[in-house]
């Protein structure tokens, strides 16, 4: 007997979370004890426990990319990327052009490159997910909706 899926979009749909606190450690442990240092320094150069709360609010909340998870999902008509605080939904027709490199997907909303990109562009990360799986998937909606 074969199955038939309920979603037939669901084998055009790819997911998966990316956490850099959780998946790096060593780096994790590194960080929290840099950032406990520059707190100490701030503390004793100010002698102020307000300035020194509130420098490490901005400093951590700076960091967010880095703390929060973020969850990627890749649908047959938009990407998803997800977290605690915000939702960004952008179709594949919103995006000309990608560049792949060791640590993710940079997608371009211009044909051409340009120094705008880091700012209106959006940066897909891998994670622990397969790099190819990913860049196969971006590559096959880019070059569709590309295509007249």
């Amino acid at each position: 007997m074969e199955t038939v899926p309920k979603n037939p979009d669901a084998a055009q749909t790819i997911s998966w979370t990316v956490h850099p606190l959780v998946e790096n450690w060593i780096r994790s442990v590194l960080l929290g004890l840099f950032l406990c240092l520059l707190f100490c320094f701030i503390y004793w150069g100010f002698q102020s426990i307000p300035i020194a709360l509130l420098s490490s609010i901005f400093l951590i909340a700076s960091l967010y990319k880095y703390f929060l998870p973020f969850h990627h999902q890749c649908e047959a008509d938009r990407l998803v990327i997800s977290t605690c605080c915000y939702r960004l939904r952008r179709p594949w027709a919103a995006f000309r052009s990608f560049y792949v490199d060791a640590n993710g997907v940079l997608l371009s909303p211009f044909a051409k490159p340009t120094r705008l990109e880091n700012f209106r562009g959006v940066y897909v990360r891998f994670g622990k997910h397969p790099p190819d799986e990913v860049v196969n998937f971006i590559s096959r909606k880019i070059e569709s909706e590309s295509s007249p």
